[in-house]
């Protein structure tokens, strides 16, 4: 069984086993991920609603249990969005400071929160959650764009302007015909967001836990349902494991970003 460990800092630190001390402030620092995933929030208490919802339909928690997360997680909510929230480098990242904030504010119901859930389900979900809006975000911007390259050639389909080759003066062509070509590089890296939002957001992985699953009898339809995906993970070892969801989205951001650079280019040169 883990050993008890003193709280050499007041704070929720996730150490156990054989550790008679709490981390090094160095290592403390190195394990820290608070200062950049806490943009991660919405999907974080996204994510715990959904699970808590879960936990009560099937039973495992009680109605007044998730009615106290739902009261505390809208609180924490709307205390990140004013800046209200205190955010801690000693619990580490944003799942252990919303769950330390929720257990403070209502107490045993904010520890059975996380039953049948592990912190490596909850970042894999999350995750998830944050590049599927980030890919939305930018499909839609890439779609305004590409109305305004076709609007600009409408407007300028008979403008006449040098078709370059190598820097230099080629064929004689249109600006709108020009404009066309940058909708249509467009169009097909928002194809490519699309095709890469569709295949992360087949798999949900709440419910994989640590790696195996859990023995708590979960309806992992629901919470994949609630929070939008086609359906749960097949293999809990890929849900938890596996990132290449979100090499892919960069992927495609930096196909879109060669193109917009060469637009960016284009007009230096002009």
């Amino acid at each position: 069984l883990p050993l008890s460990i003193p709280n050499t800092t007041g704070a929720n630190q996730q150490w156990g086993g054989r550790f008679a001390e709490g981390p090094s402030a160095i290592m403390q620092a190195i394990n820290a991920s608070v200062g950049f995933d806490r943009r991660m929030w919405r999907q974080d208490i996204s994510g715990s609603l959904a699970h808590a919802a879960m936990l009560a339909h099937v039973g495992i928690i009680s109605k007044d249990d998730e009615a106290a997360i739902r009261t505390g997680l809208a609180a924490i909510a709307a205390d990140i969005e004013s800046g209200r929230f205190q955010w801690s480098e000693a619990l580490e990242d944003v799942h252990m400071n919303i769950e330390a904030r929720l257990t403070d504010a209502i107490g045993e119901a904010g520890k059975r929160l996380h039953t049948a859930r592990s912190r490596n389900d909850q970042v894999a979900t999350d995750f998830r959650l944050w590049v599927r809006d980030a890919a939305d975000g930018l499909a839609a911007q890439m779609a305004d764009c590409i109305r305004a390259f076709v609007e600009r050639a409408e407007e300028h389909a008979g403008t006449i302007m040098p078709g370059f080759t190598h820097l230099q003066p080629a064929q004689p062509t249109t600006f709108g015909h020009h404009m066309l070509a940058y909708a249509e590089m467009l169009w097909r890296d928002r194809g490519r967001m699309l095709d890469a939002r569709a295949r992360l957001n087949a798999d949900c992985p709440l419910g994989a836990a640590a790696m195996c699953g859990t023995g708590f009898p979960l309806d992992r339809h629901m919470t994949a349902a609630a929070l939008g995906f086609d359906g749960p993970a097949r293999n809990s070892l890929d849900a938890v494991g596996s990132r290449d969801f979100a090499m892919e989205f960069l992927a495609a951001c930096a196909i879109c970003a060669t193109h917009l650079s060469r637009l960016a280019e284009e007009i230096v040169l002009w």
